[in-house]
C-alpha cells in the first residue's frame, strides 16, 4: 500500500486503518524507509519553501531566508523528524511493560511512525508561514491517532490507553523541544556570512549578516573609544583646575576633534549664492547647547525655474567617530517600481542616494570624514541633477572646519 493511500486511510479511518498496520509483518527499517523517510520530507520542504518564498510578515515587513539557510533548515528539520520520531518509537516500547504491553521495538517504531502522519502532513501549511498554527491542529490529531492505535498496535488494555497516549505525546514534545534547540543552534552557527533580505512596503533592503556582526563590534568599540576620550579630557581639565593655570593665550576652546561642534556661521559660510543653474532664495543658520549636547546647523533654499533644491549642513560632533566607523560597513540598498535608495562608503565618506524613478524627488547625503553632513534635496530634480548641484559645494573646505565650543542657547536667523 502506498504511502499517500496509507495515509489518507489513517486520517479518515483511523481504527481500521490501525488494524491493517498490526497485521503488517513490517520491521523497524521497512517502516522507517516506507513511511518515515516520505513523510518527514513534508514539513522539512514546505518550511524551507515558505521561508525562503513568502518569507515572515510582521509590522509590514517580510523576511524571507537567503536559499543557502533555507537549505540548512530543510536539512536540519528532516534530520530532526527522522531521528526524533526513532527516539519516540524507542521510548514508546520502552515503557511498554508499564502499561501491560510487550515492548517490541517494531510496534513501538510502528505507533510512533503512523501515529505522527496528521502532524507531518500538517507541513504543508509551513509553506505559507502565516498559516503555520494550523499545523499545530494537525499535532493534536496526531495525539489522538496515537490514542487509537495504542491498545492495537501495543496491544494494551483499552482503559491504559489514556496514561500511555499522555507519555507518548509528552516525550514527543520534549524531544521536539530539544532537537529545535540544536536545529537553531546548527543554522545560526552555520549563517555566517549569509545575506538576508528584508522586504518592506517600501521594497527590498539587503542585509549582510557578517557586516552586521562587525558593524556591532566596530560601534562597541567606537563608543569605548569615546568614552576613554571624554574621561581623559575631563581628568585634564579637573587637573588644570586644580593646579590653577590658566588656558594658554588664544589655545582653541576644546582641543578634542571630538567636543564641540563647527560653528553654525562656518557652515553658514559653506553655502554659495548660486549652484549651477539654482539662486540661493533664503538661507538660515542655528547652533546652540542643551547641556552637554552641542548642535550646529546651517540651511539655504535655492530655485532655478520650476526645481527646487535645498541644501543643509548639519555636525553631529561628538558622534563623529562613532558615525564614521558604523558606517565602514553600513551598507544597504532598497528599491521598488516607484523609487530606489542607496547606502554605501567611498573614500572614507559614507554616500546615500534616494530618488524616484519619475524625477520628481531626489536626495543626495554626504557624511564627511569630520562628521559634517551635506544633505541636498532636489524638487522636480533627478539623482543626476542634485549630485551635479553636490559637485558645486566645496566639500574639501567643510571637511578641514575646526570645531569649537557653542554658547548655551546661541543661534541665528537669516
Amino acid at each position: 500500500m502506498s504511502v499517500i493511500v496509507r495515509a489518507k486511510n489513517l486520517l479518515l479511518q483511523p481504527r481500521a486503518e490501525w488494524r491493517r498496520i498490526e497485521a503488517e509483518p513490517a520491521g523497524v527499517a521497512s517502516t522507517v524507509i516506507r513511511v518515515l523517510l516520505p513523510l518527514a520530507a513534508v514539513p522539512a520542504l514546505c518550511s524551507a519553501l515558505g521561508l525562503c518564498l513568502v518569507g515572515i510578515r510582521g509590522g509590514g515587513a517580510a523576511v524571507r531566508l537567503p536559499w543557502a539557510v533555507g537549505a540548512l533548515q530543510a536539512l536540519s528539520l528532516y534530520l530532526l523528524a527522522v531521528v526524533g520520531l526513532a527516539a519516540v518509537g524507542l521510548i514508546t516500547s520502552l515503557v511498554a511493560p508499564t502499561f501491560g504491553a510487550r515492548a517490541e521495538p517494531a510496534r513501538g517504531f510502528k505507533l510512533a511512525v503512523h501515529g505522527a502522519t496528521a502532524a507531518l502532513l500538517g507541513g504543508v501549511f509551513l509553506l505559507v508561514p502565516p498559516l503555520a498554527p494550523l499545523a499545530l491542529l494537525c499535532a493534536l490529531y496526531s495525539a489522538y491517532l496515537v490514542f487509537t492505535g495504542i491498545p492495537i498496535v501495543m496491544r494494551c488494555a483499552p482503559r491504559r490507553s489514556v496514561p500511555y497516549t499522555a507519555v507518548v505525546v509528552l516525550a514527543g514534545a520534549v524531544v521536539g523541544v530539544l532537537g529545535n534547540s540544536a536545529m537553531t543552534h546548527f543554522l545560526f552557527s552555520g549563517l555566517g556570512g549569509a545575506e538576508v533580505a528584508l522586504h518592506t512596503p517600501g521594497g527590498l533592503l539587503r542585509l549582510d549578516a557578517a557586516g552586521l556582526a562587525a558593524a556591532s563590534n566596530q560601534m562597541a568599540d567606537a563608543a569605548q573609544r569615546i568614552a576613554s576620550a571624554s574621561e581623559k579630557q575631563d581628568a585634564a581639565l579637573q587637573a588644570q583646575k586644580q593646579q590653577g593655570l590658566p588656558a594658554a593665550p588664544g589655545a582653541p576652546a576644546v582641543q578634542d576633534p571630538d567636543k564641540g561642534v563647527v560653528p553654525a556661521a562656518s557652515l553658514k559660510a559653506a553655502l554659495p549664492e548660486t549652484l549651477g543653474p539654482f539662486a540661493r532664495k533664503s538661507i538660515e543658520m542655528q547652533g546652540g547647547k542643551v547641556g552637554e549636547r552641542e548642535s550646529s546647523n546651517a540651511k539655504a533654499d535655492y530655485a532655478s525655474g520650476e526645481q527646487r533644491l535645498r541644501v543643509e549642513l548639519t555636525d553631529l560632533g561628538h558622534m563623529r567617530r562613532l558615525m564614521t566607523d558604523a558606517g565602514a560597513v553600513v551598507q544597504g540598498e532598497r528599491e521598488n517600481a516607484v523609487e530606489s535608495e542607496r547606502t554605501w562608503q567611498e573614500a572614507g565618506r559614507i554616500l546615500h542616494e534616494n530618488y524616484r524613478k519619475d524625477g520628481s524627488f531626489a536626495q543626495f547625503t554626504t557624511t564627511l570624514r569630520n562628521g559634517v553632513v551635506a544633505e541636498l534635496t532636489g524638487q522636480r530634480m533627478n539623482l543626476d541633477e542634485v549630485k551635479a548641484a553636490s559637485s558645486q559645494l566645496d566639500l574639501n573646505l567643510l571637511e578641514n572646519l575646526r570645531r569649537g565650543t557653542t554658547p548655551a542657547g546661541a543661534g541665528a536667523t537669516q
